[in-house]
C-alpha cells in the first residue's frame, strides 16, 4: 500500500476492534461512532470516504440493496483479508496493548530480552512447575517456527542446531510489543504504511471541529 491518508487507519482499527466475521454488516455512522475518541473527532462523511477507500483496496465490499431499501443506509462487509488488517490496524492504534500474560507474548518478550532461544530456554523460564513441561515446550516451538515463517522476517532459525538436535531461534527484528503472527495471511502493525497527521479540525484539542454532518476533508 503506498503513503496512507489520516483517515485510513482510523476507519480500519474501528473495523478491527468492531467486527468479527465476513458477514456483519457495516455502515458509515456505525464507524463513525468507533472512530470517534477523546482525541478524535470522525465524522460520518469522513467514515464513509475511508470506507470506499478501504473497497478499493479490497479490503471491504457493499452489497446492492433491494430497491424497497435503497433509502436505508448503504451496508459495507469487511472481506477476509480486510479483517487481517484491520486487527493489526487495531494493534498499532496508541494505547493498544498485548495480552502480557499470553504465551506468545510472554515468549515473544523473552526472545527480545535473549535475543537467541530455544523451546526448552523458553520453558524453563516461563513454565510454571505444575504445568506439563512436554506440552508447554512443543506449544512454544510451534510459536517460533511460526514466527521464522511469517512475511516480517523476524525470527530465523540459527544456523547450527545445539545439543541434542535443539533449534535455537534468532532475533533479527524486533518489532515492538506485539509478536510476529503465527497464521497465514495474518499482518503486523509493523506491516502498515505510516498515515499522514490528523488535520487540526479533526483533533479533539483543536478548537474549529468540524460538524458531524460534513464531508469534505484536508488531504
Amino acid at each position: 500500500m503506498a503513503f496512507l491518508q489520516w483517515f485510513f487507519l482510523p476507519a480500519l482499527a474501528a473495523i478491527g476492534a468492531n467486527v468479527k466475521r465476513t458477514t456483519q454488516a457495516i455502515t458509515a455512522a456505525e464507524v463513525s461512532q468507533w472512530a470517534t475518541s477523546d482525541q478524535l473527532h470522525y465524522p460520518v462523511g469522513i467514515a464513509d470516504l475511508a470506507l470506499s477507500s478501504l473497497q478499493k483496496q479490497g479490503y471491504v465490499e457493499s452489497r446492492a440493496l433491494k430497491p424497497q431499501r435503497s433509502r436505508s443506509p448503504r451496508l459495507w462487509f469487511a472481506t477476509a483479508t480486510g479483517l487481517q488488517v484491520a486487527q493489526a490496524a487495531a494493534q498499532a492504534m496508541p494505547g493498544a496493548t498485548p495480552d502480557l500474560q499470553a504465551l506468545p507474548t510472554r515468549v515473544w518478550n523473552l526472545l527480545r530480552i535473549r535475543r537467541r532461544l530455544t523451546a526448552v530456554e523458553a520453558a524453563e523460564t516461563l513454565i510454571d512447575a505444575d504445568d506439563n513441561f512436554e506440552a508447554q515446550t512443543k506449544r512454544i516451538g510451534a510459536l517460533l517456527l511460526a514466527w521464522t515463517k511469517h512475511p516480517t522476517s523476524a525470527v530465523v532459525t540459527g544456523q547450527k542446531r545445539e545439543a541434542g538436535g535443539r533449534v535455537r531461534y534468532v532475533l533479527v527484528k524486533d518489532l515492538g510489543r506485539w509478536p510476529p503472527p503465527t497464521k497465514p495471511g495474518q499482518i503486523h502493525p509493523s506491516q502498515l504504511p505510516n498515515a499522514s497527521a490528523v488535520p487540526a479540525r479533526y483533533r479533539k484539542t483543536s478548537p474549529a471541529v468540524a460538524s458531524d454532518s460534513e464531508g469534505c476533508i484536508d488531504q
